[in-house]
């Protein structure tokens, strides 16, 4: 017995779909930075804020250009 076919989307129904998505990637884009706002906030009321940027800086190096996670295997 063979499976009906699938109904394509129409053009109203993608842009409503898109749209939606579009909202939904604001509501996350304020949420992110509602959060990196309130962290600053509560650094500064603490005192804390440089020693915490030096830390992050610290922890999260840009990697070496001579990184060996990222050279290819000599033995291929």
């Amino acid at each position: 017995m063979p499976l009906p076919k699938k109904k394509k989307p129409t053009l109203k129904e993608i842009l409503g779909n898109m749209g939606n998505l579009l909202v939904q990637i604001e509501q996350l884009r304020m949420h992110v930075f509602n959060g990196d706002r309130a962290l600053d906030e509560y650094m500064k009321m603490k005192g804390e804020k440089e020693e915490f940027q030096k830390y992050l800086e610290e922890k999260y190096k840009e990697p070496e250009e001579d990184d060996k996670d990222n050279k290819e295997t000599e033995d291929k």
